[in-house]
């Protein structure tokens, strides 16, 4: 499995393939302000130079035999939108969490929101090196978790 950043001009290019990906194999847990994010991500926001805060967004893919087996994004330290989703047949084996730590690379810091029903979601930030912070009520009302690194 090969894990990898998106430049700007690899973004462009497959903006709509990893648009898809997301709707296809989300599981409807993708919540509609992550969704936003990504599909307003410009290639300048990608490219921008990492500062004190870290870099302002960043997009990372798993490819397993040429095939996109999970893809990762994060914006603004993941304070505006984190998200992972992960292919059902590569699910249970750290493809999400590798992602998440390729994302904790290029920010410097990674917050990450995850619903309290949503046990594998958990421990994929645990095996990240994330640590649970707080909890407060989601935008579905859930309780969830605070991830951080």
């Amino acid at each position: 499995m090969q894990v990898k950043l998106l430049s700007p001009s690899q973004w462009s290019a497959s903006k709509e393939k990893i648009t898809r990906f997301l709707y296809r194999y989300g599981d409807s847990r993708i919540t509609h302000a992550g969704l936003a994010a990504l599909n307003a991500l410009t290639p300048t926001r990608l490219a921008a130079g990492r500062s004190a805060e870290g870099a302002a967004a960043a997009v990372a893919v798993a490819v397993q035999n040429g095939r996109l087996a999970a893809v990762a994004f994060a914006e603004d330290g993941g304070e505006r939108a984190c998200l992972v989703v992960v292919s059902p047949e590569y699910r249970g084996q750290g493809t999400g969490s590798a992602l998440l730590r390729a994302l904790h690379r290029r920010l410097g810091r990674l917050t990450c929101s995850v619903a309290s029903d949503n046990a594998s979601s958990m421990n994929m930030c645990f095996r990240a090196g994330m640590k649970a912070v707080s909890l407060h009520s989601g935008p579905t009302g859930k309780p969830t978790l605070r991830f951080e690194r």
